[in-house]
C-alpha cells in the first residue's frame, strides 16, 4: 500500500513539478490573481519562450508608508516552465521593450525585466524626488521577486547591464535572499560623488601613446572650435537636440567627455584623426565618439533621474579640464562635474556613508556572484572590489570595453563563467 501510494506521490511530481499546494499552473492565470497586479497584455515571445506579457505592477512611492500613493511599474514576463531558473532583469534606467538577455539563453530560464521607478512610464504622478532611492528601488525589486516566487520554484539569478548591474548588486546587498546567484555586467561600485579612481585610470589606461593620441585629438578640436561650431548647429538642428546651457559648452563638454566615451566602447586607435585633419573629419569622428544628445535638453528629461540619483548616493566621475583649460572657454573649473544634468533639486547633497554602508551590507552577506568587467572599460575603475569576499568571482576581459558580455569573452574567462553558474544552479 505505501509503495502505492509512493508511485502516485511520484506520478503527480511529474505532471506538477514544484506546484506549491492550490497555486495555479497557468502564468496568465498567475497574473491575474495577483493584487498587486494593476494589468496585463499577453505579447509575443521570443522563441525560446511559451508565454510573454508586459505587466503593469502596483508600486508604493514610499514603502514605509504607502498611505502617500502609488506609481505603475513596468514589467516584461517571459515564460518557459515553472521549474526552470528565473533571470531577473533590474534595468537602471528605461525598459520599452521585451528582448532576451545573454544570461537567460545561457541557462535557458525565464525572465522578468523591471524598469527603474522614475524612468520613462515608471514614474509616479506626482513626482517626489526625495522618493528615489536605491532602499526604495530594491524594496521594488524585493516586491516583486516576492510575487513571482509564488509561482516559479526554480532558482533564481540577478543580473543587469551598467547601472543595471549596480541596482542588481544593491538589491543583493539589502535583500539578499531574494536571489540565488547574481551576475552584473560592467557594473560601477562608485564610493565618491565624483570617484577619483577615475582619474587615475585615465592617467594609466592603454599606452602612452594611445593618451597621447587622443590628448592631441581634443586640444585640435578645441583649437579649431570655430570651424567645427557650424557642423556642431547643423547636427543638432537635424536631430532637434536643443542646449540650455549653450551651444558652446556643450561642444566643450563633449570634448571633455571624448576621452570616457573612447574606452568605454572600445573606438581603435587608429581612427583618430591626426592633427591637421579637415574639420569635417575632425568633427565625424567627435560626433562618433562623443554623444552631443547626451548634454541635451532632450536627455536631461529622459535621464534627469540618473543624475539625480548620481549626486544623491550612486555617484559619478569628474572631468579634467585642467590639461586642456588653455583652450577652453566656457569651462573655468579644474573639473567640472555633471551635476547640472540633475533635475533642480534645492537638496541634493550627497550621501557620502551610503556607499559604503551598502558595501558593508553587501560583504556582510558575501552572495553568489560573477563580477564581469573589460579592463578598458573605465567603469572596470570603480567595479567592485572582491576583497573581503568568498562567494564572489570576477572576471575580466583583456582589453575589453563597456560591449564586454560572456559570449564574447576569451574561451577559458567564458568556461569558468559556465562553469561556475552550472555548479551554483545544481547545488
Amino acid at each position: 500500500m505505501l509503495k502505492r501510494i509512493q508511485t502516485i506521490f511520484l506520478f503527480v511530481l511529474l505532471i506538477f513539478p514544484g506546484t506549491p499546494s492550490g497555486a495555479v499552473t497557468s502564468p496568465g492565470d498567475f497574473i491575474n490573481s495577483c493584487d498587486a497586479v494593476l494589468s496585463s497584455k499577453e505579447i509575443n515571445p521570443d522563441s525560446m519562450f511559451s508565454d510573454a506579457w508586459l505587466i503593469w505592477v502596483k508600486q508604493p512611492v514610499d514603502h514605509h508608508h504607502p498611505e502617500k500613493g502609488f506609481f505603475k511599474q513596468r514589467v516584461w514576463l517571459s515564460h518557459k516552465s515553472q521549474t526552470a531558473p528565473v533571470v531577473f532583469v533590474t534595468e537602471g534606467y528605461m525598459a520599452p521593450n521585451n528582448y532576451t538577455a545573454e544570461l537567460t539563453k545561457i541557462v535557458e530560464g525565464n525572465q522578468i525585466i523591471v524598469e527603474h521607478r522614475y524612468f520613462d512610464k515608471s514614474v509616479p504622478d506626482s513626482v517626489g524626488w526625495e522618493y528615489l532611492t536605491i532602499e526604495q528601488a530594491a524594496m521594488d525589486h524585493h516586491r516583486i521577486v516576492e510575487m513571482f516566487k509564488e509561482y516559479y520554484s526554480g532558482k533564481w539569478i540577478s543580473t543587469g547591464i551598467s547601472k543595471g548591474g549596480q541596482t542588481a548588486m544593491i538589491h543583493r546587498a539589502l535583500f539578499p535572499d531574494d536571489v540565488d546567484i547574481t551576475v552584473p555586467y560592467v557594473a560601477p561600485f562608485n564610493l565618491e560623488k565624483e570617484d577619483r579612481r577615475l582619474i587615475e585610470f585615465f592617467e594609466n589606461v592603454g599606452t602612452e601613446e594611445q593618451r597621447r593620441r587622443i590628448r592631441e585629438f581634443q586640444k585640435e578640436v578645441l583649437k579649431r572650435q570655430d570651424e567645427l561650431m557650424p557642423y556642431f548647429k547643423k547636427l543638432a538642428n537635424r536631430k532637434g537636440f536643443t542646449y540650455r546651457m549653450g551651444d558652446e559648452k556643450a561642444f566643450e563638454l563633449a570634448v571633455l567627455e571624448y576621452p570616457f566615451s573612447f574606452w568605454q566602447w572600445g573606438v581603435p586607435v587608429e581612427e583618430i584623426p591626426e592633427p591637421g585633419a579637415s574639420a569635417e573629419k575632425l568633427f565625424c569622428h567627435l560626433s562618433n565618439g562623443s554623444d552631443f544628445g547626451y548634454f541635451s535638453d532632450q536627455q536631461w528629461d529622459q535621464i534627469g533621474p540618473f543624475f539625480y540619483q548620481a549626486y544623491r548616493e550612486l555617484g559619478y566621475y569628474p572631468y579634467l579640464a585642467t590639461p586642456l583649460k588653455p583652450w577652453l572657454n566656457e569651462i573655468k573649473e579644474d573639473t567640472v562635474s555633471n551635476r547640472f544634468m540633475a533635475p533642480g533639486v534645492s537638496n541634493l547633497v550627497f550621501e557620502e556613508k551610503t556607499p559604503l554602508r551598502i558595501l558593508e551590507k553587501l560583504k556582510n552577506a558575501d552572495p553568489k556572484m560573477i563580477v564581469i568587467t573589460g579592463e578598458n572599460d573605465p567603469w572596470s575603475a570603480t567595479a567592485l572590489n572582491t576583497k573581503g569576499f568568498t562567494n564572489v568571482i570576477k572576471i575580466e576581459k583583456p582589453g575589453g570595453s563597456h560591449r564586454t558580455r560572456i559570449n564574447n569573452l576569451p574561451d577559458s574567462l567564458r568556461q569558468v563563467v559556465i562553469n561556475q553558474l552550472d555548479d551554483w544552479l545544481r547545488n
